[in-house]
């Protein structure tokens, strides 16, 4: 028997929105829910009916990042089943499979507009870092408290781009979260709405550029990417991955998972507060 669908698709005006649908845990990311978003983008690759993509969720939370479960989790070896440490090696592949995935959809051919209406957390950071513009509610929350203890989700490397060298460092730092309209002070986003005028806001804008014929928004996309994959992009990223891979190491990642499999998933997140803040 299969897995129910843990995102919805709808289809108006060439516009495909996929909502993430699992309001009770928060949205997380799983290969599951990746793997349904990028059935759905080739699905709709070369069907001249859509001519952009929304992706948006359900509930109070666009998406608190990967999902820490062990039926859930997003590479091969669960820490928590590892007395010592997990293989680097095969950590190691298993990041770069994660930054394929975000470089496919970096480059897909179609505009990506995040519509994001509630926290948008760590490993989160890479699916709104790969869309193209993110329009979001003023309840929105932006943060990567997981690099305190867990790693870097390596194309969050994308924040220098988007954002400058010291706030990406203020940020993973300090592990804070900050708000929509700092989101889009420093970059990171492109616009704040009232969280009413959300839903009108993100169609208005995603029917007005689905007008456009869709080898033209083709063009447009990949001319302005390649902007920055000749500033060698990709291989900060891969870098990224490299490193986060290294950090999986390190005693806070081994403890946090130890923790977790021992007392739950809210007793880490507490000692995660009380250790760092």
């Amino acid at each position: 028997m299969s897995n129910p669908l843990m995102t919805l698709i709808s289809i108006n005006d060439r516009v495909c929105t996929i909502t993430l649908n699992r309001p009770e845990d928060l949205n997380p990311l799983s290969w599951q829910v990746l793997g349904e978003i990028d059935d759905t983008l080739e699905t709709y690759r070369h069907d001249e009916s859509v001519g952009v993509i929304v992706i948006e969720a359900a509930g109070k939370a666009f998406s608190t990042g990967y999902d820490l479960r062990e039926e859930h989790w997003i590479t091969s070896q669960y820490p928590a089943n590892f007395p010592d440490r997990i293989d680097l090696s095969r950590d190691r592949d298993d990041v770069h499979i994660i930054v394929d995935y975000w470089m496919r959809m970096w480059r897909y051919p179609k505009p990506i507009i995040a519509k994001v209406q509630g926290d948008c957390l760590s490993g989160a950071g890479e699916l709104l870092g790969v869309c193209d513009l993110a329009i979001v509610s003023e309840r929105a929350r932006f943060g990567h408290p997981a690099g305190r203890d867990l790693g870097i989700p390596p194309s969050i490397m994308f924040w220098p781009m988007l954002i400058g060298y010291r706030k990406t460092k203020e940020l993973l730092y300090t592990g804070k979260l900050i708000s929509a309209h700092e989101a889009e002070k420093i970059g990171l986003v492109n616009e704040v709405v009232p969280h009413e005028e959300l839903d009108s806001r993100v169609t208005s804008v995603a029917n007005h550029i689905a007008r456009s014929p869709a080898e033209n928004l083709s063009i447009l996309k990949e001319v302005s990417n390649t902007w920055f994959e000749n500033m060698s992009m990709e291989s900060s990223v891969r870098r990224g991955a490299d490193l986060d891979a290294i950090y999986h190491q390190f005693d806070s990642f081994k403890d946090f998972f130890s923790t977790l499999k021992k007392d739950g998933v809210k007793a880490a997140f507490k000692r995660r507060r009380d250790l760092y803040g």
